[in-house]
């Protein structure tokens, strides 16, 4: 069930409730200097003979506007009750909204937040974490759900509340605030997430999210996006197994469409999960250890690309005299959905 976006429960805010408390204060003042001068049309009837002062006045403001009314001081005259029933009535209706509001801002509203937060981080286990939902952050989700990702098992942090509000009604659970900080890193269960893609607008952005990020988990596979090329050793050395930088790689394939026509058209279908070709990889098995990538029944038919161990890469060229070893990634090309079969992002 949907329950919108998500925040951590904040302390009161001050300057709010000093606002509502001068408000509230400044009401009663106000009503009882216009009351003070009906007060004729007042009386006390513990002390019948007694001439009404002004705090008589502000006593009976007070407990009428509160709606408490004990009895004691009463209007007596046709004017002051008509004063009564037009003028406190709708004075005392706002300032009971007023407190009532106060009250679920106080009590009620942080401990909702917190009930959804605790549940949010019993249910998550091995789920994705994506800091950014701009330009990025959307291709980025687009491309999980294409993989066949479930919307429940990717959390969405953004600072930007209309940004939040729109990945919270796509179906992610979407918690709005600083993805830089460990308070909101610890709501969305980093200590149990598969990975953390951090796709924030800014690179120093970035960098602050990674070092948070290892600080709370450091075995956690983190991904992270750099604007600028000068910028991803930097985000690297702040703990990101992966840099990519999305403008830098965009402006190559645009290049190379100066010089090629095809080239470009086939390495963004390769990019495009789903549709014509798509990139694979598969772990090798202990039982094939040994063996060479040609052997292997279910890659007969595959385009190999290479085969990546540790931090070494072996390009297709050089794989035929290529010893497998247990562990090792080939990663390969096969033939995806059809021209005419309907495209994940495209399933409602």
């Amino acid at each position: 069930m949907k329950v919108g976006i998500l925040r951590l429960p904040e302390p009161p805010h001050l300057p709010g409730l000093v606002r509502r408390i001068a408000l509230a204060v400044g009401l009663i003042v106000v009503v009882s200097i216009l009351l003070w001068f009906d007060r004729d049309g007042l009386r006390d009837n513990a002390h019948p003979d007694r001439p009404i002062r002004f705090s008589d006045v502000f006593y009976f403001t007070v407990v009428s506007l509160t709606t408490v009314g004990y009895g004691d001081i009463a209007p007596v005259t046709t004017e002051a009750r008509l004063i009564n029933a037009i003028l406190l009535t709708p004075i005392r209706v706002f300032l009971w909204a007023l407190f009532l509001g106060t009250a679920y801002e106080l009590v009620l509203q942080r401990h909702r937040e917190k009930v959804q937060m605790d549940r949010l981080r019993e249910r998550l286990r091995d789920h994705i974490i994506v800091c950014g939902f701009g330009v990025k952050g959307r291709a980025i989700v687009a491309e999980l759900l294409a993989h066949r990702q479930a919307p429940a098992n990717i959390v969405v942090i953004e600072s930007d509340e209309a940004a939040a509000q729109d990945a919270a009604a796509k179906g992610f659970a979407a918690i709005c605030g600083d993805a830089s900080s460990e308070a909101i890193l610890r709501a969305a269960a980093v200590e149990k997430a598969g990975h953390v893609l951090a796709a924030p607008d800014r690179d120093d952005t970035c960098v602050l999210i990674c070092l948070t990020v290892r600080a709370l988990c450091p075995n956690v596979r983190l991904v992270a996006s750099a604007r600028e090329e000068e910028n991803v050793k930097l985000i690297y050395r702040a703990g990101a197994d992966l840099v990519i930088a999305p403008s830098v790689s965009g402006g190559r394939l645009m290049a190379a469409a100066v010089r090629q026509t095809a080239v470009p058209e086939f390495l963004e279908d390769i990019l495009t999960f789903g549709q014509g070709v798509d990139a694979q990889e598969r772990r090798v098995r202990r039982a094939e250890a040994g063996k060479r990538v040609r052997e292997l029944p279910d890659l007969a038919d595959a385009l190999v690309l290479g085969v990546q161990r540790g931090e070494e890469r072996c390009p297709f060229h050089r794989l035929t005299d290529f010893a497998l070893q247990e562990g090792d990634v080939i990663v390969y090309l096969t033939g995806g959905a059809c021209e005419d079969e309907p495209h994940p992002r495209n399933v409602a």
